[in-house]
C-alpha cells in the first residue's frame, strides 16, 4: 500500500493514519528502467520524487545511492541537480497538493498546485532542491512576516546583521554606493552575506514596491540552511580548486559563476572559515557541488 511506503521517507514520519491516507492519494510510483535520466539539470520538476527501489546515480551532489541506503529517507528531488538510473527502479512521486498540504498551505484561496507563487519560486531554488520536506516544513514554521512600505529598508549597509530574509511579496532592491546590483521578487533571499562572514551588512535592500518578507533569525538559519547545505571536509579528492584567499575572488564569485562548469566539483580553500563558508553556499545557491575545505563547522 502507498501509506506504507510513504512511511519508509522522513518527511511522513509520525503522520497520522489520516494524514498519510491524504498524502496517499497525491502519489503514484513510476517504474523506470535501468541507465535512463530521471531529470537533467536545470529541469523543474513539480512535487517529489523518492528512490522507492533499485539504485540512481545522483549530480550536484555526486553519488550513488540504493534504496535500502539512509540517503534514500529523503527525496531524490528536490535535492540533486540532476539523477540517472543505475538499474531498473521504482520511484514514488507525491505531488506538490500533499508538499503544500504538509507546509500548512492548504487553504481555499491557494494556487491549484498548493503552494504561492513566492514558495514555488523559493522551494524551486537549487538551494532548497537539496533540502527535504522536513525540512521545508521546518523552516516555513519559524518564519517570521513582516510587512514594509515602498521606500523602507529592509537591510541597511553597515548594520549588524542579525536575520535572513525571503521577499513574500512586494519588490525590492539591492543598492550600493548609488548602484542597483540586484532587483528581488517574491521567492527571492537575501541577507545571508553578512550572517556567514559574522560581518556588518555590505550592501542596502529597499523596497520599491509595498509587500511583505519572512524573516528567519541568524541562528535558525546556521541550524536549518548553511549546516545543511556547507561542507566542511579535511580534504577532497578531485575537483576544482577555489581560493577565496586570493584578491576579489569572494567579491566577484558571483559574478564568476556562469563561467563555471556545472558538472565538475569545487574545493573552497583559503581565507578565513566563513569566508570558505560563504563561497560554498554561494555555489550550493546556483546547484554546483562543492566543499570547503578544513575548516570549522560554523
Amino acid at each position: 500500500m502507498l501509506t506504507d511506503l510513504l512511511q519508509r521517507f522522513e518527511a511522513f514520519e509520525g503522520l497520522s493514519a489520516a494524514e498519510l491516507a491524504d498524502a496517499a492519494r497525491h502519489a503514484q510510483t513510476i517504474d523506470v528502467p535501468a541507465k535512463r535520466w530521471l531529470w537533467r539539470q536545470d529541469r523543474r520538476l513539480g512535487g517529489a520524487y523518492y528512490l522507492a527501489a533499485g539504485r540512481v546515480r545522483t549530480f550536484a551532489p555526486s553519488r550513488h545511492i540504493g534504496h535500502k541506503s539512509p540517503a534514500a529517507r529523503v527525496p531524490l528531488y528536490p535535492g540533486h541537480e540532476a539523477a540517472r538510473t543505475l538499474s531498473a527502479v521504482r520511484l514514488l512521486h507525491v505531488d506538490a497538493a500533499s508538499i503544500g498540504a504538509l507546509l500548512g498551505r492548504s487553504d481555499p484561496g491557494a494556487e491549484e498546485d498548493g503552494l504561492e507563487p513566492w514558495e514555488q519560486r523559493f522551494l524551486g531554488s537549487p538551494l532548497m532542491r537539496r533540502l527535504d520536506a522536513s525540512v521545508w516544513q521546518q523552516l516555513f514554521s519559524e518564519l517570521d512576516e513582516r510587512p514594509f512600505a515602498t521606500g523602507d529598508e529592509l537591510v541597511s549597509k553597515g548594520a549588524p546583521a542579525r536575520d535572513f530574509f525571503v521577499l513574500k511579496s512586494g519588490r525590492a532592491a539591492v543598492r550600493n554606493a548609488g548602484e542597483t546590483l540586484a532587483q528581488l521578487h517574491p521567492g527571492d533571499f537575501f541577507g545571508e552575506d553578512a550572517l556567514i562572514l559574522d560581518a556588518r551588512r555590505n550592501a542596502t535592500v529597499v523596497a520599491i514596491e509595498a509587500g511583505a518578507a519572512l524573516r528567519l533569525p541568524k541562528e535558525r538559519f546556521v541550524a536549518l540552511l548553511v549546516n545543511r547545505v556547507v561542507r566542511f571536509v579535511q580534504s577532497a579528492d578531485g575537483g576544482v580548486d577555489i581560493d577565496v584567499g586570493e584578491a576579489n575572488c569572494l567579491a566577484e564569485l558571483r559574478h564568476r559563476i556562469k563561467g563555471l562548469d556545472p558538472k565538475e566539483r569545487y574545493r573552497v580553500i583559503g581565507g578565513r572559515p566563513e569566508e570558505r563558508a560563504l563561497a560554498a553556499f554561494i555555489l550550493a545557491q546556483k546547484g554546483f557541488d562543492a566543499w570547503a575545505i578544513d575548516g570549522p563547522a560554523l
